[in-house]
Parts: C-alpha cells; structure tokens; sequence
C-alpha cells in the first residue's frame, strides 16, 4: 500500500474507514434524524477530497470546511442534548405526578363508602 505525505492513512485503509462511516451514520441519521450526523457524514465523505488536488490553497478551503463542520455538529449536538434532557425531564415529572395521583385516590376512600357506613 503506499502511504500518502498528505494524509496519514494509506489510501485503500481510508477508503475503507469512509464507507464503513457513511454506512453507519446513514443508518443512525435513518433511526433518530438528528442534523448533526448529516454533518458528520459530509464532513466524513469530504476528507476523501484530498486525493483530488495538491495545491495547498485547496487544502486550506478543506480545511477551514472541516472547522465549521465541527463547530456546527458541536453546536446541534448541545441542542439535541438540552432538548433530551428536558423531554426527560418533563417525563419523570409526569409520571410522578401520574403515581402521586394513584397513591391519593387509594388512600382517600369513596363518597359512596362513607353515606353506606352511616345509614
């Protein structure tokens, strides 16, 4: 395999290693529709760009779209991550407040049982 100066992989392992990641994150983005993995799909298919040019402007172009890349799956990361977390939230709230209902209803006897008791 020959071993490129520019990307530390040769190109057959990274080629691979692509693939492999497209696959997976299509099958995630499928199951849970998060943005943030459209982002990391294409930032993972653009790193095959480098076999494309040599000239180093090309590589800062590439690179600068990598940065932002990441900033932006970082960014919609947190958001997912917040908004789980209050979904999660406001589930055990609901489900508390569902038991603590439960618990009232049974300790408080019935209007019913208490006019029979006194006739």
């Amino acid at each position: 395999m020959e071993h490129s100066i520019i990307f530390p992989l040769p190109v057959g392992i990274h080629v691979g290693f692509v693939i492999i990641s497209v696959i997976l994150l299509i099958l995630c983005y499928k199951k849970r529709k998060y943005t943030y993995e459209l982002y990391m799909l294409v930032g993972i298919i653009s790193t095959m760009f480098v076999y494309v040019c040599k000239e180093k402007p090309y590589f800062y172009i590439l690179g600068l779209e990598e940065i932002i890349l990441l900033v932006l799956t970082i960014v919609d990361m947190a958001k997912v991550s917040k908004a789980n977390a209050a979904l999660e939230k406001a589930q055990n709230e609901a489900s508390e407040s569902k038991s603590a209902d439960e618990t009232k209803t049974e300790e408080k006897p019935s209007e019913d049982e208490n006019t029979d008791s006194e006739n």
